[in-house]
């Protein structure tokens, strides 16, 4: 299976073959669905036209895309005969090429994987914070939560180590946002959307544009594209799950693929941008978790999601969090204790013996 970098050098070629001369209708459509097809499409094709113009001949780029496609036939092809003939093509290739555009090559990735600009920032308890970011994207940061940025000429790339954020993502077809949250990895060239880690699982929420929600490092594994108005949710172990919890808001033993849930999209933004956070059929540790972003003494879930605890329909206030958490006992089928600096909540049926082991 091709690469994304090999499918690149051959459609460069296609599409550069005549000089001054423009592609025909149908070239132009199929390289048009290729490079929506994914991302990493259109940020390998831009990378082949910068070296086009750094090489200031076709033919250099010609005998670069040759000794690509040499190589991908050679990994395939085991058979002594061909893989003799293929090697002298690629050595024919890369002569081609020559030592001086070999090493211009070598120093143009370089260049390409330096990085240019770099952030990290955590948010307090029930802070927010807006980050203006070079390529003109928006990051507003949840609170108690924490990002890494890392941008190169290739890339974008987040890293949302806790917490939740909305993104306002500049289009950049050359180069595409990644955020990783956890197991997840999402994909986007401009749109705006939320992604939040709690615990057993990321969500992602789209308010325009599209969103690509996958397992990260899974290449080959199913991604799901999300459009506006749509929520995905994909089971993460590492944002802090119960050893032994079945992640997923439903209650399911999670399966590792990213899923689409019927949830109203905009209660995504709700808490980032107006601090109205709003529960929707929410386990009692997705409301820990996330009442904990906005008071001092943390809250614990005794049960994890998806044992069998109550489900709550909810919306909050930030400045009503402590009038949520005393009224709860009497809207749901809850306990709250407070025990060793911490506010803990089990379902009714818990003994309060049992809470204080846990």
């Amino acid at each position: 299976m091709s690469t994304p970098r090999e499918e690149a050098a051959r459609w460069f070629i296609r599409m550069h073959r005549d000089a001054g001369a423009r592609p025909g209708a149908a070239d132009a459509a199929a390289w048009r669905r290729w490079m929506d097809a994914d991302p990493r499409h259109a940020a390998e094709y831009a990378a082949f036209e910068a070296l086009w113009q750094d090489f200031d001949s076709t033919p250099r780029t010609e005998a670069l895309a040759t000794a690509v496609d040499t190589a991908a036939r050679q990994r395939r092809d085991t058979r002594s005969n061909a893989r003799r003939a293929i090697i002298t093509r690629g050595v024919l290739g890369v002569a081609g090429l020559g030592t001086a555009g070999l090493l211009a090559w070598r120093g143009w990735l370089e260049w390409q994987d330096t990085t240019v600009f770099a952030l990290a920032r955590d948010s307090a308890i029930g802070e927010r914070i807006v980050l203006n970011l070079p390529d003109a994207s928006v990051l507003t940061l949840g609170p108690a939560s924490r990002i890494a940025t890392r941008y190169t000429r290739r890339q974008r790339a987040v890293v949302l180590e806790q917490g939740e954020a909305l993104f306002d993502v500049a289009r950049d077809a050359g180069r595409p946002f990644t955020i990783a949250a956890g197991q997840a990895r999402i994909t986007v060239l401009g749109t705006r959307f939320t992604v939040n880690r709690l615990p057993g699982l990321v969500r992602v929420g789209v308010e325009h544009g599209t969103v690509r929600l996958a397992v990260k490092g899974g290449d080959g594994e199913p991604s799901l594209l999300l459009q506006a108005g749509e929520v995905g949710e994909l089971p993460d172990e590492s944002a802090g799950a119960a050893p032994g919890a079945a992640p997923g808001a439903d209650g399911a033993h999670a399966s590792p693929l990213p899923r689409r849930v019927q949830r109203d999209a905009r209660d995504s933004f709700s808490s980032i941008e107006r601090g109205l956070i709003v529960f929707d059929s929410a386990g009692l540790g997705e409301i820990a978790a996330t009442l904990s972003r906005w008071r001092r003494q943390p809250v614990r879930a005794a049960v994890a999601d998806g044992t069998g605890g109550p489900r709550i329909t909810a919306a909050v206030q930030r400045a009503d969090v402590e009038s949520f958490l005393d009224a709860l006992p009497r809207i749901a089928a809850v306990r709250v204790q407070e025990r060793d600096g911490a506010t803990w909540l089990a379902p009714r049926s818990t003994a309060p013996e049992r809470i204080r082991k846990n």
